[in-house]
């Protein structure tokens, strides 16, 4: 297992997991990147990956803001699921970024496996914004301090 920054030369990678996914749960609300808005994240977010030898198993994208850092999507693909890739990914994001101020991220509320892992490793829920999906489910917002 190996923890990089990402750059241009993985977003072929980055849109190939995340197609992954939505080939294994269809473009459903809670995971919800079609490719004209995962190509507009990718262009203005900062990424780091897990990788397994040479395949990416997951990944993060963030940005800086004024008082925090927002986690924008995180992405882990299927045949890695359930195997402690993205604990050791958010491990080392909250050992980098997490020092410097908070993290912030939002998950869908039936997204119950997310919810789990973020709770486990300190986030805490801080509100909730009903409707916010497209499947008028519930966002959850949680932050790291």
């Amino acid at each position: 297992m190996n923890i990089r920054s990402l750059h241009s030369s993985d977003k072929p990678a980055m849109r190939a997991l995340v197609e992954a996914v939505h080939t294994q749960q269809g473009l459903l609300a809670q995971f919800y990147w079609p490719p004209d808005l995962l190509g507009a994240e990718l262009a203005t977010a900062e990424a780091v990956g897990v990788f397994e030898g040479e395949a990416l198993a997951g990944f993060i994208l963030y940005r800086e803001l004024p008082d925090a850092w927002e986690i924008s999507l995180v992405a882990s693909h299927p045949r890695f699921r359930r195997q402690g890739y993205m604990e050791r990914l958010f491990t080392y994001v909250i050992a980098a970024k997490g020092q410097e101020r908070q993290l912030w991220l939002e998950v869908h509320e039936e997204n119950l496996s997310a919810q789990k892992l973020y709770e486990k490793l300190g986030f805490k829920e801080v509100r909730r914004r009903p409707r916010y999906y497209a499947d008028s489910g519930t966002a959850i917002l949680y932050t790291l301090e």
